[in-house]
């Protein structure tokens, strides 16, 4: 009876680690289908983030989110890196639609037109990783806070057309390094330019007769040039501006200032001419001397930062020449446009073919990992019934 006993309970045991091979087997097998499952999208996803290019041709008012989801084809918003808008005009419901896009890097606008020349408040603001944006090519005003907290902005391009800058327009614009100021900006609103770090250089318009509250402050520029016709500096215009050495100011007649906060940290020197400096004395005393060596006068340098004005004599050109570089610059445009449009296919093709690649590498992955579950679980499972064999001998 004994030996029958024992030869029950080895029948038991052998069949026990049978049941727990084959629960050991399964077990392995759906862990390596569900890794699959979650490994094959998150790895779709990483490939995707190298970014997709989408380019609008023509899109109608207010219907800018329409037009940008039929040319991404189905992509999704979080991909998309940058996008060209060609030719429309933007409404507020316009800038609204790209703020639906929350990666975008490049934003291309030059080809567009803007309500009433105006971009409304609160355009674009807060963008984490726009880095450049081009201005539509009508505009003449930009609202108040238009592009601020926009922390990785690098480069505006914009056209000679602006005139106004609201107040807080490009604050906390932190990596800014370049603003194409021209002479046809008549206001710079109060705060436009706070905590800019980066900005190194600045040149206010001739049009420019106050330079209002904090418009400045904060910023990271060495040097300033202060245009003849303004009059009056507000409380804190260029407070905290540490890096400030030298301001140029071409004014005759020194400009009104709000006492101390004007300059608040800063120590730097006051160039102007020779037979207006007495009026300058009352901003000494704040860390700020006047240097009596300004020469010349105001223009500005022949750059995108600081056009040059061009005389009426040098701007002359015969009907002929006008007409001919109309139609060179039609043909540019047209061919520009052909190039963006060919570049931007390029990119969307080639992130698709990425895709493709990132989806057969994780099935081939997902493959091996169910066969090398199974296999694992299969050698357990032999070896553990050889022991059991070997015992039963």
């Amino acid at each position: 009876m004994g030996k029958r006993s024992n030869l029950k309970t080895k029948q038991t045991q052998t069949e026990r680690r049978k049941s727990v091979g084959m629960r050991v087997f399964i077990l392995v097998l759906a862990i390596a289908m569900v890794a699959s499952v979650i490994i094959l999208p998150i790895a779709v996803r990483a490939e995707e983030t190298e970014g997709v290019s989408v380019t609008v041709a023509e899109f109608d008012t207010g219907k800018l989110s329409d037009a940008i989801a039929e040319a991404a084809e189905g992509t999704d918003f979080n991909f998309i890196t940058k996008i060209a808008v060609l030719k429309g005009t933007l409404s507020a419901d316009d800038y609204a639609a790209l703020t639906n896009i929350p990666n975008l890097e490049y934003i291309e606008l030059a080809g567009t037109e803007t309500k009433d020349g105006v971009i409304p408040e609160n355009a674009l603001p807060y963008r984490n990783q726009l880095k450049y944006i081009s201005l539509p090519k009508n505009t003449v005003e930009i609202g108040a806070k238009a592009f601020s907290n926009n922390k990785k902005l690098e480069k505006i391009s914009m056209p000679a057309s602006v005139e106004k800058i609201g107040d807080g327009a490009f604050e906390s614009c932190e990596a800014l390094k370049e603003f194409p100021v021209n002479e046809n900006i008549s206001y710079i609103g109060e705060g436009a330019f706070r905590d800019c770090k980066s900005i190194t250089e600045f040149a206010i318009p001739s049009g420019i007769k106050e330079i209002y509250p904090y418009t400045f402050s904060k910023c990271g520029f060495s040097e300033i040039i202060i245009g003849p016709n303004v009059e009056k500096i507000g409380d804190g215009a260029f407070g905290d501006c540490n890096n400030l050495k030298d301001i140029y100011s071409y004014s005759k007649e020194a400009p009104e200032i709000a006492g101390q906060g004007v300059f608040q940290n800063v120590s730097a020197s006051i160039h102007v001419y020779e037979d207006c400096a007495e009026s300058y004395k009352s901003w000494e005393g704040n860390n700020i001397k006047a240097a009596e060596d300004l020469t010349g006068e105001y223009q500005y340098a022949e750059d995108d930062t600081y056009p040059v004005e061009t005389t009426a004599a040098a701007e002359e050109v015969t009907e002929q020449e006008e007409t001919e570089a109309a139609e060179t610059e039609a043909v540019t445009s047209a061919a520009e446009e052909e190039a963006v449009s060919e570049e931007t296919t390029a990119a969307v093709q080639t992130s698709a073919s990425s895709q493709g690649v990132s989806v057969g590498t994780v099935i081939i992955i997902a493959v091996v990992c169910v066969i090398a579950g199974a296999a694992i679980a299969l050698v357990g499972f032999m070896l553990g019934k050889k022991s059991a064999g070997g015992k039963k001998e």
